[in-house]
């Protein structure tokens, strides 16, 4: 049985020194891959562990059992992670990853803002034959382009005093693993902050039916603390069990994958 787990958080890159990342640790998903190594019950060859750059690593990548694979953008997971995907029969993919919503588009300063939008409107002359919409969709677009954009190639300079960042969204990978290995056992992970369990477990739930899950880790934030790790384990039914650590968050997810996996191979 081959397992591919991401874990920690993804890391975008602002110029070659400065970066934009999260919080996220990788403590769960070096947990997870802990207790899969660790499954006597369970045949596991290999775990491809894909981590960020300053992610938790588990311990079983000194016996060989794992494979550990640092990525820093989300453009790297999702390479890396269809590389994986494409070359190896993976039976279970537990995506425990804080990927980045978005990524950097472009850098520039308010000044060289108003200077390109001071040129679109002078470029524009008679302002009357173009619509408030297009006119100000055009000035948007001279505002974040062009040559007051500032280089990312080297280190910006810390002298600059109002330095604004546009950010686009990145592809949602979640939503690439089943379309890569259609029979894979899939696990997503949702976190939101300061909701109802009901908002939580809907959400959770949408996430699963989107992306063809198997199960979804539901939780909080703010259930979040370094001693206790409150989760929800969600199937297809909606119906869900309740965690309160990561090592039985980790032990729950290996028993709920045997006994998924056990069932089908009995029904094959």
């Amino acid at each position: 049985m081959n397992i591919l787990i991401t874990a920690g958080g993804t890391t975008e890159r602002i110029d070659n020194v400065r970066t934009i990342t999260n919080s996220s640790t990788g403590k769960l998903g070096s947990a997870i891959a802990e207790a899969f190594a660790g499954a006597a019950h369970l045949p596991v060859e290999k775990i491809y562990y894909l981590c960020g750059l300053n992610a938790v690593t588990p311990a079983s990548e000194q016996s060989g059992t794992t494979s550990i694979i640092r990525i820093g953008s989300v453009n790297e997971l999702i390479e890396k992670l269809s590389e994986i995907l494409a070359t190896q029969k993976i039976n279970v993919v537990i995506h425990s990853m804080a990927v980045s919503d978005y990524t950097v588009d472009s850098l520039t300063t308010k000044s060289n803002m108003a200077a390109s939008m001071t040129r679109f409107i002078k470029d524009s002359g008679q302002t009357g034959d173009l619509s408030p919409e297009t006119f100000t969709s055009g000035m948007l677009q001279a505002a974040f382009s062009g040559n007051g954009n500032l280089s990312s190639e080297n280190k910006i300079s810390s002298d600059i005093e109002d330095m604004v960042i546009v950010m686009k969204k990145t592809p949602k990978v979640i939503s690439l693993i089943k379309k890569l290995q259609p029979h894979t056992l899939l696990i997503g992970f949702k976190l939101l902050s300061n909701v109802s369990l009901e908002t939580l477990l809907d959400t959770a739930y949408s996430l699963l039916l989107k992306n063809g899950c198997d199960l979804v880790l539901a939780n909080d934030l703010a259930e979040i603390t370094p001693l206790k790790h409150k989760g929800y384990l969600i199937d297809r039914h909606k119906s869900y069990e309740e965690f309160h650590t990561k090592a039985q968050i980790a032990e729950g997810i290996v028993k709920r994958v045997g006994s998924i996996l056990t069932r089908g191979n009995e029904e094959s």
